[in-house]
């Protein structure tokens, strides 16, 4: 690390520090105490300024790595330097340790107020280290509403692992660059955003936490639905944007909400056969995020293949571009599955064999769709034969 890396690594850890210790001086003031006499002062301390550390020092150490070769072999182009990451690295490491080192002060705040009472139950006056990975204090998404910060803590720790794993297979791959960083900085703010939603639809829904007698703390009520929510929480760290997705799908989905919203026209990128939850991140940070900006492509998948040439093939991307383009035309997910059951996966097949000169093909596969479900198929075919097909048809398959 240079010398400006440092400076502005130790102001940033200063944040997380200042905050507690004037809340520490707070609490000092009031019992008469100084603050080097207040309980655990210096395990306080140490695991703040070590864990907030790690968290964000981590990036540093990664970039370390790729620039001196290590995580690539000595393989990648130097198309970028170190100089190139310094902005995105400060910029991932920052929001890192101002996220985490928070709720560490916060929970150091909790942790340090049950050691002044007795009446505190043990649990939670366990020492820290064997606290880091459960925040027991609380916090407030707007008056009233109580919130618990084990739950964006989790997702935090998704983000963060994710982010971790992405500049590492990106570094591998000869695909890592500097907005790699800058994303892995906005994943992390969506984290703890994606987290407030989570609880409250599932705090909405199923009721995993209630309020205390004393109004100010949450109890659990139903703990395997406190489980689910913390799983959840994780899962919504490591992918932010899905887990948004589906979170307001469940909304849109209830009856508070349902009768308000029209089911989507077409289906979502996800339903892609080949696809997988890292390429939709990966086509994410090029822009192309459904399937009408991938089925409309047109003269930018050559500069789309270039980027992406080290994780996917060229056929590849076209079976991808040529299954978006069908389902364009296709709401139902039970529809598009018919239709790959039966052989059809995109539209230049479907295109193909709804030619006149391919009509006998055409009829054995009417034959062949039997099942109450390739309904929808015959009448799909009947619809899109009308509106796309090459001839005007008035029987399915049965040019005039």
């Amino acid at each position: 690390m240079s010398l400006s890396e440092v400076l502005i690594f130790v102001g940033v850890l200063s944040v997380p520090v200042a905050m507690m210790l004037a809340h520490d001086y707070r609490v000092a003031e009031e019992h008469g105490l100084s603050i080097f006499r207040l309980p655990a002062c210096f395990n306080r301390y140490c695991t703040l300024i070590a864990l907030t550390s790690i968290f964000g020092g981590i990036f540093y150490v990664l970039l370390f790595l790729f620039t001196n070769g290590y995580l690539d072999n000595g393989q990648s182009l130097n198309l970028y330097d170190k100089h190139d990451f310094f902005m995105p690295t400060v910029c991932i490491s920052t929001i890192t340790m101002l996220l985490f080192g928070y709720i560490l002060q916060a929970d150091n705040a909790f942790y340090l107020s049950s050691l002044m009472h007795e009446s505190a139950p043990a649990s939670v006056k366990r020492d820290l280290i064997m606290r880091t990975f459960r925040s027991v204090s609380i916090g407030q998404i707007a008056p009233g509403i109580l919130f618990p910060l084990s739950i964006p803590l989790w997702a935090l720790y998704g983000a963060w692992l994710y982010n971790i794993y992405n500049i590492v297979m990106r570094a591998s791959n000869q695909d890592l660059m500097p907005r790699v960083f800058f994303f892995g900085a906005v994943r992390m703010i969506m984290a703890l955003f994606v987290s407030v939603l989570v609880y409250c639809v599932v705090q909405a829904f199923l009721k995993p936490y209630r309020t205390g007698d004393h109004g100010e703390t949450l109890v659990v009520q139903n703990s395997k639905a406190a489980y689910l929510l913390v799983a959840i929480a994780f899962f919504a760290g490591l992918f932010p944007m899905q887990a948004a997705q589906a979170t307001w799908q469940r909304v849109k989905s209830s009856g508070y909400m349902g009768e308000l919203f029209s089911p989507a026209t077409t289906l979502s990128i996800e339903y892609l056969q080949g696809m997988n939850v890292f390429m939709r991140d990966r086509l994410f940070e090029e822009g192309v995020v459904d399937v009408h900006q991938l089925a409309t492509i047109g003269n930018r998948r050559d500069l789309l293949y270039s980027r992406i040439e080290n994780l996917i093939s060229k056929e590849q991307l076209s079976d991808w571009i040529d299954q978006a383009q069908l389902m364009l035309f296709i709401s139902d997910r039970d529809l598009l599955q018919a239709l790959r059951s039966a052989g059809i996966r995109g539209k230049q097949q479907l295109d193909e064999m709804l030619r006149p000169e391919n009509s006998e093909r055409l009829q054995q596969l009417e034959v062949s769709l039997t099942g109450e479900k390739d309904s929808k198929v015959k009448r799909f075919l009947e619809q899109y034969s009308l509106t796309h097909g090459t001839a005007p048809q008035n029987k399915l398959g049965k040019p005039d």
